[in-house]
């Protein structure tokens, strides 16, 4: 069972139906069902389930994260229709990483902590070696406050690692989906072990789950995690995670809505946390939530 009086989800995508009205068929996948804030909650309240802490992430089809914004506005208003039920839900969001879209103005709101780059399936051989270094760039990692961070979501490690390398050392990172979806070139691909060295020697990276776009085998998934907690230790590590509407296919091509709901991918990463324990001193809850505070912490 989760601990309801910590449960967080660090990785998850609300938005309405009109958000996507504005989308083409030229989609990385099939177009999701709608996942307003309001039904999240309903279906966690559904299976008993009360997260504290939720991080809306920008979701890579759309043209910006307006949704993002959006959420924050309803939640407030959630709060203010239902005195009690929501209050103690405390809503961030991670918005598009774009020089031109992640100016001042948005990056001062008080709910944004972060930014993401988003490259899918991307090789590294497409990665331009200079294309997050450019001036306009840095200015916006200038832009960024010291508790904000830059989110990576690359399926391969060398891809994740590419971009991690153009980054400035002194600004915060998260590597999404463990570093890998890959899972087919095992826990001690080189590519891999030399993310995980960059991220030891930065010290300012953080990988988070939920883990089963790397693999939803958790027997496959856990030597990556184990990984992860020899090199970086459990203080890097932030398992817990939906990512829902859980978009996408596995690599047998099964969509992963197919398998999941929140309250099921809960349950995934709760047992992913428990059997990784077992490699280390920390708990499961330490995997799932410990690192949540240095995160996001509250500003």
């Amino acid at each position: 069972m989760n601990n309801n009086n910590t449960l967080i989800d660090s990785h998850v995508h609300f938005f309405k139906e009109e958000d996507l009205t504005v989308l083409g068929s030229d989609l990385p996948y099939k177009l999701p069902d709608a996942n307003p804030l309001v039904d999240y909650l309903s279906k966690l309240e559904s299976s008993g389930i009360k997260p504290v802490l939720l991080n809306n992430v920008h979701l890579s089809i759309l043209p910006d994260s307006a949704n993002v914004f959006a959420s924050f506005d309803e939640l407030a208003q959630l709060q203010l229709s239902h005195p009690g039920k929501y209050d103690h839900i405390r809503l961030v969001g991670t918005i598009k990483a774009d020089p031109d879209y992640a100016n001042e103005h948005r990056l001062r709101h008080h709910q944004v902590v972060g930014i993401r780059i988003v490259l899918h399936d991307a090789p590294p051989e497409s990665v331009d070696p200079g294309a997050y270094s450019t001036l306009a760039w840095t200015e916006l990692y200038d832009r960024l406050a010291s508790h904000q961070h830059v989110h990576i979501y690359a399926q391969s490690a060398q891809t994740n690692l590419l971009v991690l390398r153009q980054i400035p050392r002194k600004v915060r990172v998260i590597i999404d989906h463990l570093g890998t979806c890959q899972v087919e070139k095992g826990a001690h691909d080189s590519a891999f072990l030399q993310l995980l060295q960059a991220a030891r020697e930065r010290g300012n990276i953080w990988f988070k789950g939920p883990g089963y776009r790397t693999s939803t085998d958790i027997a496959r998934v856990k030597p990556f995690v184990a990984r992860i907690l020899d090199v970086l230790g459990a203080d890097k590590l932030m398992l817990q995670a939906s990512d829902a509407p859980h978009v996408g296919a596995d690599q047998a091509g099964s969509a992963y809505s197919s398998m999941f709901d929140p309250a099921s991918a809960f349950d995934f990463v709760r047992q992913l946390a428990t059997a990784a324990s077992e490699c280390c001193t920390a708990s499961a809850d330490d995997l799932l939530h410990g690192a949540a505070l240095t995160v996001f912490p509250n500003q």
